[in-house]
């Protein structure tokens, strides 16, 4: 099979909705395609009900999926990775070269894995493909990629929901800072030595290939997601597939399929997290819950951080943050993290 050189990406920033994207559009393509999903939690039958059931028990997340009927391109990436192009059309990468990621994962596409064999979802009958990276960056580079986008939480409720995750993940990589267990390190030692770093790493890639290449590239707000779900990630899809549809007939039940009470108990089905991290009983979805204050002060030392980082901060939506009652209600209700 030849490698795949054109595709549509729709990144995220670790904690920015990944989970309930990949599964909310996953559930349209099978939606589309005739077949059914059970609601675990009311017993409705969405779909066709005579349709192939969607199998919950194969499905992985991608990073790949095969979006033929859907989409215009046969395949989609949903996942975290660094926009393709940007580090060939800068020729001084500054601190940008200089940082590393502080966890695995934050760059899928410029991690050396094999592409060769790339995991793919959705497809009758294969669960890998080839996937040429070196292809994606050169078109990104030149503005004759397919279109991208970014989805990105603001980052105080992104380091502060990573810093959870990373504490409670099995890994060393990600459990751990510099051979020191992460639970013993201070949540402001971690948000402005690594979690700020690696967010403000992979946003300036989509920020500035967005500025260079307009129309290509899109950036949207976690909180924006968070809020208004059936709406932007129409708008979303309507981006990446290069046209301005208003017939998905399908998505607001796959939204509704993706809500964060109805992925636990699919969580709870499988027996494990849905990233496949940890046991069932300890999903890698959370409600919002900061283990610092978010004040003005704090808010404000990490503007002034990211603003030495290139980092439009204007971008930044810290609304849902201010207001942690209001964030916890949408959050639990909606998105997964």
């Amino acid at each position: 099979m030849p490698a795949i050189k054109k595709l549509p990406i729709l990144a995220t920033i670790p904690r920015s909705g990944t989970w309930f994207l990949r599964y909310a559009v996953s559930f349209l393509i099978h939606l589309d395609r005739g077949g059914c999903i059970k609601d675990r939690l009311t017993g409705e039958v969405v779909g066709r009900p005579s349709g192939l059931p969607f199998d919950f028990r194969r499905f992985r997340g991608g990073p790949l999926f095969h979006a033929q009927h859907s989409m215009p391109h046969d395949h989609l990436f949903i996942g975290h990775t660094v926009c393709p192009g940007f580090a060939e059309s800068v020729n001084d990468l500054g601190w940008w070269g200089r940082t590393a990621f502080h966890v695995p994962g934050y760059d899928y596409l410029h991690e050396g894995l094999n592409y060769a064999y790339t995991p793919i979802d959705l497809a009758e009958e294969i669960d890998y493909t080839a996937l040429s990276v070196r292809a994606l960056d050169r078109a990104a580079a030149a503005g004759r990629s397919a279109p991208m986008a970014l989805v990105y939480r603001n980052p105080l409720a992104q380091a502060a929901s990573y810093f959870r995750y990373c504490v409670g993940h099995p890994n060393p990589a990600y459990n751990t800072i510099d051979g020191q267990p992460l639970a013993r390190v201070s949540f402001r030692d971690y948000l402005f030595g690594s979690a700020l770093p690696s967010w403000a790493k992979q946003f300036v890639s989509f920020q500035a290939m967005a500025a260079w290449h307009r129309g290509l590239v899109r950036l949207v707000p976690y909180e924006c997601l968070m809020t208004r779900p059936v709406e932007v990630v129409a708008d979303l899809l309507n981006h990446l597939q290069g046209t301005a549809r208003c017939d998905w007939r399908n998505l607001h039940h796959a939204v509704r399929l993706a809500r964060h009470e109805h992925l636990r108990a699919i969580e709870a089905e499988l027996g494990h997290s849905l990233d496949g991290t940890r046991a069932a009983n300890i999903s890698h979805m959370r409600s919002n819950r900061f283990e610092e204050t978010l004040h003005n002060r704090l808010r404000e030392d990490v503007i002034e951080r990211l603003r030495l980082m290139d980092v439009d901060t204007d971008l930044l939506v810290w609304s849902a943050a201010d207001n942690r009652g209001y964030f916890q209600r949408r959050e639990g209700r909606v998105v997964a993290e």
